[in-house]
């Protein structure tokens, strides 16, 4: 709580300092302030929390392999629900294997596997049953 209200109190300040006139030699004073400000909300915050942990946490939560991503893309898609894919790289090259139920399902999880960054190529080996 200490944090959001330290967070309101330099968007107050920064908004009234920019909205009135001031001086260039007002910038002096406009740094030391939010130098200040700065320490405060540091010091509010407990000493194991900084402001990248949730970048660094969500960074690690993010697939690496290319195999991974399309396999998170995919699984991802409510479009794909109940559908099972078995997706293997080799380097970037994805290889799609299972039974689709129709063709649209298996043109769009070949488009969901190619758009995906760092995919070069897509094998397709899905399936469609005959109708």
């Amino acid at each position: 709580m200490r944090q959001i209200a330290a967070v309101l109190i330099l968007v107050a300040l920064f908004l009234l300092l920019v909205g009135s006139r001031f001086k260039a030699s007002d910038g002096d004073k406009l740094a030391a302030v939010s130098r200040l400000s700065t320490a405060k909300v540091r010091n509010a915050m407990p000493p194991a929390v900084n402001m990248a942990a949730p970048i660094d946490a969500l960074r690690k939560e993010m697939p690496t392999r290319v195999d991974d991503a399309v396999r998170a893309r995919l699984s991802a898609d409510k479009r794909f629900v109940g559908v099972e894919f078995k997706v293997t790289a080799d380097g970037n090259v994805v290889t799609l294997r299972g039974v689709m139920p129709t063709a649209r399902i298996k043109w769009l999880a070949v488009g969901v596997a190619d758009n995906t960054v760092g995919v070069e190529r897509v094998v397709d080996e899905l399936a469609v049953p005959a109708e």
